[in-house]
């Protein structure tokens, strides 16, 4: 095994041991990691030579010898599907899957397989790096010496997923495991990147996956990504989301193409998050959500439980208490989760609800929705109109969230 920076300037040869130039970077088949070619400087000009026609090739001797000449470089080839290490990886963002975050790649871990020389890992640790700033100053054995007691860190090949935009292809191959990261981890990948490579990650994504991971970012970042993607896709993506949360990113951006999005959102969502626009950020308004799971008081405990395993997992997963409604919508309390799970299927759901109905207004301050929250240790706060009728909910992660954008 060596690495990439001993390889970088090496001598090359051909067949006769003339000197033709040096090592200027190695291009490969990105899904196997394997060497194509061998790309040679030779003054201004980069040629390339198969892999197939390395006669010799060793870091301790510090010489490639050709079997056969390098040839020019095809129009094009700098593009399309082959990656150049040095140019496409090396010093690039790529994303740790293991360690769910965004670092920069040192050096690169080449091995020789059944007369392949194979791409095995990139190396993101200490090590990586004191080999690249020693490479070419002192012998490939002292630099192995003095890195050798440093921190070593690779990411195999096969979980390295490039951000830069154009290893598109790369960024495939881990998009399944992107996918499976909790949104939270998505969240802090994406935050770490540039504008261009958050765009490029997010498009990649799938509306519903994309929705999950920008809910769990910050807003500047929510806003940057929304603006930047096209109107469709992320149309889409505002369609996953809670109301009150494309409510929010739509708050955030121009407001000529926040009408653009809204105008390319199904009616029914858009409504929605037409309604939701109406209130300022910083009152009970701003912070509730119209979509949400409730039941009316006619309903038994088992009938509700038997709905709540319908209902869509984005909603579950925020359902500590359950709005009670009587006729015309009108509030008549909440029903913790827990009571409702500990009540006879047979008993009336109004059985488990809290008798006492804390609620508050859509033009509610911001501070007193805290303070109610604060005082009566609420996992989720009822928001009705005048006369009582519910018109939204409002969950405790929506108000940290909203806290935290403060800070």
């Amino acid at each position: 095994m060596f690495h990439l920076s001993e390889v970088l300037g090496m001598p090359v040869q051909d067949a006769d041991g003339d000197r033709i130039g040096r090592i200027e970077d190695l291009q490969i088949e990105p899904v196997n990691g394997k060497v194509e070619w061998i790309l040679v400087r030779r003054r201004r000009e980069v040629t390339r030579a198969p892999w197939s026609a390395a006669e010799t090739f060793s870091t301790e001797l510090r010489r490639v010898v050709l079997a056969e000449s390098p040839q020019p470089l095809p129009a094009g080839s700098a593009e399309g599907e082959t990656v150049w290490l040095k140019r496409d990886v090396l010093d690039r963002q790529i994303i740790d899957i293991g360690g769910r975050k965004v670092v920069r790649v040192n050096d690169i871990l080449l091995e020789t397989s059944d007369g392949a020389l194979v791409l095995r890992m990139v190396e993101v640790g200490l090590a990586g790096a004191v080999r690249r700033l020693l490479a070419g100053v002192i012998s490939p054995r002292v630099v192995r010496q003095v890195a050798g007691g440093l921190s070593e860190r690779g990411i195999p090949w096969d979980y390295v997923g490039l951000v830069e935009p154009r290893s598109a292809r790369i960024r495939l191959k881990v998009h399944q495991h992107l996918a499976r990261m909790h949104p939270a981890d998505l969240a802090d990948i994406i935050e770490d990147l540039g504008r261009m490579e958050r765009y490029a990650i997010v498009s990649s994504m799938d509306p519903e996956t994309a929705a999950e991971a920008l809910s769990e970012a910050e807003p500047e970042v929510q806003a940057s990504v929304v603006e930047d993607m096209h109107v469709d896709k992320a149309a889409d993506v505002l369609e996953e989301m809670q109301p009150d949360e494309a409510a929010d990113i739509l708050g955030d951006l121009p407001e000529k193409h926040s009408r653009e999005l809204l105008e390319a959102m199904e009616d029914e969502e858009a409504d929605d998050v037409r309604e939701l626009l109406a209130f300022g950020e910083d009152t009970a308004g701003g912070l509730m959500t119209t979509d949400f799971f409730k039941v009316s008081t006619g309903r038994t405990v088992g009938e509700v439980l038997a709905d709540l395993r319908q209902v869509e997992s984005d909603l579950a997963s925020e359902l500590d208490e359950i709005p009670i409604v009587g006729d015309k919508n009108r509030l008549v309390g909440v029903a913790p989760l827990v009571r409702l799970a500990r009540a006879a299927p047979g008993d009336p759901v109004t059985v488990a609800m809290r008798r006492e109905t804390r609620a508050v207004t859509p033009a509610t301050p911001l501070k007193e929705v805290v303070a109610r929250f604060e005082k009566y240790h609420l996992r989720a706060l009822a928001v009705t109109d005048e006369f009582g009728i519910l018109v939204g909910l409002i969950n405790i992660d929506d108000v940290f969230r909203r806290l935290a954008a403060e800070d």
